[in-house]
């Protein structure tokens, strides 16, 4: 079966593009009262909700073949390594810089040893308190679905099987209110976030075994793409029974399982600036609200905003935000993978296998 999933990998690009349109939203209506769509006005936009449940679908999609091998186990979480922290670290090095140079910039928490440790590591924090990135919290999770996904690995898969099931059931249970324990720790261990990256997984595994028609992929990628705004209008003016999560998880599942059977039953073909837009999402989301808080002050100081207006403005912060994305992605993304895959095959580490977009491009 092909593995060229080439509109999987350009919805990539949702992730930061919906994340930064709230947080764009939010800080011109803290700014100039300007509150793009009402989107200021919403918890999330779902962009967070898509990145938990792409990750469990390519998870799944790219390492089903290794469950319960030898030696897969360790090259699963050497590879989850070097795709996020080394770059999250250089992100928040810089952070951590300008709240030094920048009074404005800093929050306090950079001083805070607790904050510093689990920021580092992208470990729950007791009190909640989020990394120095606002972002990272969402990568705190992502790295304990690696963890709980890795059980998979093990040999023999019956026995992987039945423990991420017991995972996924846990997870229910606590979101339902069976079972609760008044702890942060049961809190983060099992949260409704599992769920989501657990949907990603199922709509993998959906696409793989299920004879789903393409027309039905189309009806699903345009439900899927429709639930988005309309997940956000019923936040703001409620007028149907469903949770912000239970809605925009809906609409994940469907444009997941669209653009796979798409991309499974058809050549697909994008130019290479939107399959490139795709590589560097994860880059565009670590930096894009570091840009945004420091631009969007100094162009505040300097008067453009009377000059621009709000869409003007707007328009400008969204081409900072992916013009510094992109080039962290060239400059910083790339040339550490290569780095610390050199290091690690120089040691005789077990082998690195390809990242998530060389997978996800690949025919077999």
């Amino acid at each position: 079966m092909r593995r060229k999933l080439v509109l999987i990998q350009l919805s990539r690009a949702l992730v930061p593009l919906l994340v930064m349109l709230h947080h764009l939203s939010t800080t011109m209506m803290d700014y100039y009262g300007f509150n793009m769509w009402n989107l200021a006005y919403l918890p999330l936009t779902g962009g967070v909700y898509y990145f938990f449940s792409l990750s469990g679908f390519m998870a799944y999609y790219i390492y089903r073949q290794k469950f319960g091998k030898k030696g897969q186990l360790a090259d699963f979480l050497i590879n989850r390594f070097i795709r996020i922290y080394p770059l999250y670290w250089v992100v928040t090095l810089v952070f951590l810089i300008l709240a030094f140079l920048l009074p404005w910039f800093a929050t306090g928490a950079e001083r805070d040893m607790d904050v510093i440790l689990t920021s580092i590591f992208l470990v729950p924090n007791p009190e909640w308190q989020d990394p120095f990135l606002i972002v990272a919290w969402s990568l705190e999770y992502t790295i304990y679905f690696y963890l709980m996904f890795s059980v998979l690995f093990l040999s023999p898969r019956l026995i992987g099987k039945a423990l991420f099931a017991a995972w996924g059931i846990l997870s229910l249970l606590g979101v339902i209110g069976i079972v609760y324990i008044d702890h942060f720790l049961f809190d983060f261990l099992f949260a409704s976030y599992n769920l989501m990256f657990i949907a990603g997984v199922f709509c993998a595994w959906l696409i793989l075994h299920a004879k789903i028609p393409v027309i039905i992929g189309y009806l699903f990628i345009a439900f899927g793409l429709i639930g988005f705004p309309v997940t956000w209008m019923n936040a703001l003016n409620p007028f149907m029974e469903v949770s912000f999560e239970m809605s925009a998880s809906i609409s994940i599942m469907l444009l997941l399982i669209g653009l796979g059977v798409i991309d499974l039953k058809k050549d697909v073909t994008i130019p290479n600036a939107f399959h490139q837009l795709g590589n560097a999402a994860f880059a565009i989301y670590l930096v894009h609200n570091v840009v945004l808080d420091v631009f969007s002050e100094w162009m505040d100081q300097a008067g453009l905003h009377e000059v621009l207006g709000n869409i003007g403005m707007s328009l400008v912060l969204v081409a900072l935000m992916m013009f510094f994305g992109i080039l962290a992605h060239f400059k910083l993304e790339l040339p550490l993978h290569r780095l610390f895959k050199g290091w690690l095959q120089k040691n005789k580490m077990p082998a690195v296998a390809p990242s998530d977009r060389d997978a996800a491009t690949k025919n077999t």
